[in-house]
């Protein structure tokens, strides 16, 4: 009887040790994150000196999620080259720091490219970076350093097909995205 006591105890230390050995324990630490604002960004686009809106306009908007929009429309005529050199501006209006800016690719948001061979931006005298069919999504242009109170300029080329039909003049043909990102 005593052997039988012994082997059952044991066993029931056996496990109670494996019971606790597997328990998980979760603590729940609270944190606050409270969410300010200094006010407008340090660095923003501008218009360019060839922003003048018959060939090319420069307009921002606030998009439905809540971010900046800068829109570029950019005309080009069909089958030759046109060039604007300076489409808009990126200025660092922060006072103390500078900041490093780069051009990313970042897709084709409506259209396509059946009219629009196409489109090349430089961020001052870095690039080109040419956008066409064939460009993966997440290529860059940069980096330039922009001092407080500096701008660079955004100069861009486009080539619309000369097989161009005239219906689809002053239309848009192609809407990308290309994101000015900025780090400092």
């Amino acid at each position: 009887m005593q052997l039988k006591r012994t082997t059952l105890t044991a066993l029931l230390i056996v496990l109670a040790t494996l019971s606790f050995a597997t328990a998980a324990i979760t603590l729940t630490n609270i944190t606050e994150w409270h969410v300010q604002t200094p006010g407008t960004p340090p660095v923003v686009k501008v218009k360019g000196a060839d922003a003048t809106g018959s060939l090319l306009s420069v307009s921002t908007y606030t998009a439905s999620d809540g971010t900046n929009r800068t829109v570029i429309t950019i005309k080009g005529y069909t089958g030759d080259p046109t060039y604007y050199s300076e489409a808009i501006k990126i200025c660092n209006t922060y006072g103390t720091s500078s900041f490093t800016v780069s051009l990313k690719y970042n897709g084709v948001l409506s259209g396509n490219w059946t009219y629009v061979k196409y489109l090349k931006l430089w961020l001052g005298t870095l690039g080109p970076l040419t956008i066409d069919s064939s460009t993966s999504v997440g290529t860059t242009l940069g980096s330039v350093t922009l001092n407080p109170g500096q701008c660079v300029s955004v100069p861009a080329e486009v080539l619309v097909h000369a097989n161009t039909p005239s219906s689809q003049w002053n239309t848009d043909l192609i809407t990308i995205e290309v994101d000015v990102v900025s780090t400092g």
